[in-house]
């Protein structure tokens, strides 16, 4: 999956970018692990592991697939 730095919703995009990663629109690459829902909504987000080896939640209308990755298991 491949989405923008300001689409993070967990941690903060300001804890995410201690990780060296450009502010703003920088895109990030990773792999859905897990949904969670909010309020009356179920999936409305996705848990991603990012290539850098951090978690973050994103809401997933932001996320979009990256072509040629569906169904890989190795990011």
């Amino acid at each position: 999956m491949r989405f923008h730095l300001s689409d993070v919703f967990l941690p903060t995009p300001e804890e995410v970018c201690a990780l060296s990663i450009a502010e703003g629109e920088a895109e990030l690459e990773g792999t859905v692990v897990s949904f969670s829902d909010s309020g009356q909504e179920r999936n409305y987000f996705a848990v991603v592991d990012v290539v850098r080896k951090q978690s973050v939640v994103v809401a997933v209308e932001k996320l979009d697939v990256i072509p040629g990755d569906e169904g890989r298991t190795d990011r």
